[in-house]
């Protein structure tokens, strides 16, 4: 499950923890590049804690092993004793009392992380299987698995599930947030060091779980005034190609026969397709009109044989505009 934590899609070969983004003296963590070091406190006490008890425990259990340890067959027994009330009532409440701090530490910074401050700026992260999109405040471009972010600028994300539970985890911000379908969460955070992080699906939600990744990019002011999220290349088949490979790679292939998830899209414009209409088996003829239907409504004809299979999710204007959808169409005509 937490495979990906290790190794990217974009970067096969390349550990997690790159260059920029090593790990402290101890081996522990990103660095930090947010605000939310209290995230650093609770797991460092919490681990300090453990090593501490475990080495007291230990350290006992070996002294009471040679102390007390038979040395003939015949010796009775150091002590009848079977319980000692007071000693189990300090090792209950002295636990539970530790418990609770962690508790009321973390409890109280998933508070914080939850309530935006008033000049944040808003982003929206919609979650699919197995892709994120972000929408920017007060701006008409979205970008998909690549999200940009000013320094030093507190950002608020409202988070939506369009199918599955996923998770929105960026380990060198310290946040982490599930993303439940039917309910918009809310996460806030301020990035504080120029550079590019990772950003994971935290939550296991299907076959392709492992490729949900996004990189996040925190450049200056003055980069995110540039709007580096909505640029494009001249050629509308380069365009569709990147949409396919960040939205639709998981399911249908491009060089080859149909796959079991999906139909193929080699050759697939002007081909005559079996579908199933509200029940009805027709034939159609594949043209703009219905790979424009196929993606903004995918259960309005389906492909016959796989009726049985995965349903795809709808994919609406915030997640693919109908400038990206025409580069689709370019891409999958340019497949013949």
């Amino acid at each position: 499950m937490f495979a990906h934590l290790f190794q990217t899609p974009q970067e096969p070969q390349k550990s997690f923890y790159v260059a920029d983004q090593g790990v402290d003296a101890w081996g522990q963590l990103t660095p930090l590049a947010s605000t939310f070091d209290h995230v650093d406190h609770v797991f460092y006490f919490t681990m300090w804690m453990c090593v501490f008890f475990f080495v007291l425990i230990a350290a006992v259990l070996g002294w009471s092993v040679l102390k007390y340890r038979r040395v003939r067959f015949d010796q009775p027994a150091a002590s009848n004793v079977t319980h000692n009330t007071p000693l189990e009532v300090v090792w209950t409440v002295i636990p539970l009392i530790l418990v609770m701090i962690i508790f009321a530490w973390g409890w109280k910074g998933s508070l914080d992380m939850a309530v935006a401050p008033q000049d944040a700026r808003n982003y929206k992260a919609t979650a699919a299987q197995w892709s994120w999109t972000f929408r920017y405040h007060n701006d008409p471009g979205s970008s998909l698995n690549e999200l940009w972010l000013e320094v030093d600028k507190p950002a608020a994300f409202t988070l939506e599930s369009k199918d599955v539970l996923h998770a929105f985890f960026i380990p060198s911000m310290r946040c982490k947030r599930d993303v439940v379908p039917g309910r918009n969460q809310r996460i806030w955070f301020t990035p504080t060091r120029l550079g590019d992080y990772h950003l994971f699906c935290a939550e296991y939600c299907g076959k392709d779980h492992s490729l949900m990744y996004a990189k996040v990019h925190v450049v200056t002011a003055e980069q995110y005034g540039k709007r580096p999220w909505d640029t494009e290349d001249p050629d509308p088949k380069v365009n569709g190609q990147r949409t396919y490979e960040a939205l639709c790679k998981s399911c249908h292939a491009v060089a080859g026969p149909n796959t079991a998830i999906a139909p193929s899209w080699f050759g697939l414009y002007g081909k005559s397709e079996a579908v199933i209409e509200g029940g009805q088996e027709k034939t159609i003829t594949v043209d703009d009109a219905y790979l424009i239907e196929s993606i903004r409504n995918p259960s309005a004809k389906i492909v016959k044989g796989y009726e049985s299979a995965g349903r795809m999710s709808p994919f609406d204007q915030g997640q693919v505009s109908d400038r990206k959808l025409g580069f689709i169409i370019e891409y999958i005509k340019s497949l013949k």
